[in-house]
């Protein structure tokens, strides 16, 4: 039996107990345990199913402090930002609760009777939605608790009525195992069957996951070539199943020259806090940046990114792909390296980098330069003019979200022609704010063409995300009156 090993990212060595990876018959018992259990939970009215979720949020609350420490030993991600990620964490789940409670989306639609034939006339219709059935959930490893095992996804297909097998992420292995068994705790403590929620481990058995007849459907965060294998993997089987991929994103920023004679040292300054954060291990984060040439701005921006403190990767494994990453891109010819990274090998310690290309280079070689370099580091794009933003945005990949800075008094035009241009390409756009920023909320949007995602219609982030999870059946001729049940289709936990 194979294990899988924590390991510390600090410092590369072993931690904790090594965990036994989930072989083709566990996941196949996990599965079948969810599927039983989730029978039932799909009928949970959803006043229930919100109280099964603030049981959730509540449990984490109580151990916010442990989780973090276990996250933060798995992850280097820091204790006090890893507090507020559990709180975020309760928010989704408690905001997903105010969903069922409120009813609005998940609603039926109904059509009373007409008299005559079709197209004019037609008899009664109720148009509600049912749960898809067992889902499968990959979460990531960037942020372990709101998009890891117990994240958006997890959260939205609880709501949605659907039981859930998380594929446990290899990079915060024993986080995983402890946030899944604290989920199971609460919704048995709130009189639920803990088998809608499991969890199972390894490569070999996220790829059983995957094509198990009883697996309904895949939420997946991660990366585009993990990610683009296992979206494959969903639509080769014998019922090809939805597979809701977020793969990262090549994230562009549109800088005017307005913008940048009025306020060119606070854009850089702002700029080289959104590069950094975390790192620049968000998926989010701005990763092109699109400028007229401009002394000032790029100094400030060099100044400011060489400022910050080097520190360690989410693992070994996520900085050798990064650093690859990099390499890869300042090997294509017109790229200069204008802040070096800045390396402790020994430490394990990465500081940010900065790159420097012209529109024309860009142009010529894009296909070389938009490769995702997952960590602090972005490529500006400097432009002779705001002219050259037109031809960018047309080879630019499908984004998650695309940025602009401009002078509402000067840029009124140029503004509504990028909005124009971006909204083929991008699943938000910021006006005058920086991107990594991310509102939980009803009319969130953290989606967009691939391979931003491989279903721009939906988002993971936000009210909506659990709209994924479930689909319409039309119920024709039934009155509530007489059928009360088969309509409203739940009955009471």
């Amino acid at each position: 039996m194979n294990h899988i090993q924590s390991r510390n990212p600090r410092t590369g060595s072993a931690q904790f107990e090594p965990l036994e990876e989930s072989s083709a018959l566990d996941v196949d018992r996990v599965v079948k345990l969810a599927h039983a259990a989730g029978a039932a939970w799909s009928r949970v009215s959803a006043a229930g199913r919100a109280e099964a979720l603030e049981a959730i949020a509540d449990h984490l609350e109580r151990h916010a402090s442990e989780l973090a420490d276990i996250a933060d030993a798995e992850t280097a991600l820091g204790a006090t930002r890893l507090v507020g990620e559990v709180g975020r964490t309760m928010f989704q789940l408690r905001l997903f609760a105010s969903e069922l409670r409120t009813g609005v989306m998940l609603a039926v639609e109904s059509d009373h009777p007409v008299e005559g034939p079709p197209p004019a006339g037609r008899p009664r219709l109720d148009r509600k939605w049912v749960s898809l059935g067992t889902v499968a959930v990959f979460g990531a490893s960037n942020f372990p608790f709101a998009f890891g095992e117990l994240g958006g996804d997890t959260a939205s297909a609880l709501a949605a009525g659907c039981a859930v097998v998380v594929k446990e992420h290899p990079g915060h292995p024993v986080l995983a195992a402890r946030v899944i068994t604290l989920a199971r705790e609460a919704l048995e403590e709130s009189g639920h069957n803990p088998d809608i929620l499991n969890g199972v481990r390894g490569l070999e058995a996220g790829k059983s996951l995957v094509v198990h007849d009883l697996i309904a459907a895949v939420g997946f965060t991660g990366s585009q070539g993990a990610g683009r294998f296992l979206y494959d993997l969903a639509c080769s089987r014998t019922s090809p199943i939805p597979f809701y991929g977020e793969l990262g994103s090549m994230n562009p920023v549109f800088i005017s020259q307005a913008a940048l004679d009025t306020r060119a040292i606070a854009l850089a300054t702002e700029a080289a806090g959104s590069i950094s954060l975390g790192l620049g291990q968000f998926c989010t984060k701005p990763a092109l940046i699109f400028v007229p040439a401009h002394d000032a701005f790029l100094d400030t921006l060099s100044t400011a990114l060489a400022a910050v403190e080097p520190g360690p990767l989410l693992s070994e494994h996520s900085q050798q792909r990064f650093l690859d990453s990099v390499e890869a891109v300042k090997s294509v010819s017109g790229v200069t390296e204008h802040v070096a990274l800045r390396r402790d090998d020994t430490l394990r310690m990465v500081g940010p980098g900065l790159l420097t290309v012209s529109a024309s280079d860009f142009l010529d070689r894009s296909e070389s330069l938009l490769e995702e370099c997952f960590g602090p580091i972005a490529l500006i794009v400097l432009c002779e003019s705001e002219e050259a933003f037109e031809a960018a945005i047309e080879v630019l990949p499908g984004c998650l979200v695309a940025t602009i800075q401009a002078n509402p008094e000067s840029d009124q035009s140029l503004v509504a022609d990028l909005i124009d241009r971006l909204e083929r390409k991008a699943g938000r756009i910021v006006l005058n704010q920086w991107p990594t920023g991310l509102a939980v909320s009803h009319a969130q949007h953290h989606g967009g063409p691939y391979p931003a995602s491989t279903s721009p219609l939906h988002t993971s982030v936000g009210s909506h995300a659990m709209m994924r999870f479930v689909r319409p059946v039309v119920l024709q001729n039934l009155t509530p009156g007489e059928w009360p049940l088969v309509v409203s289709g739940t009955t009471e936990p």
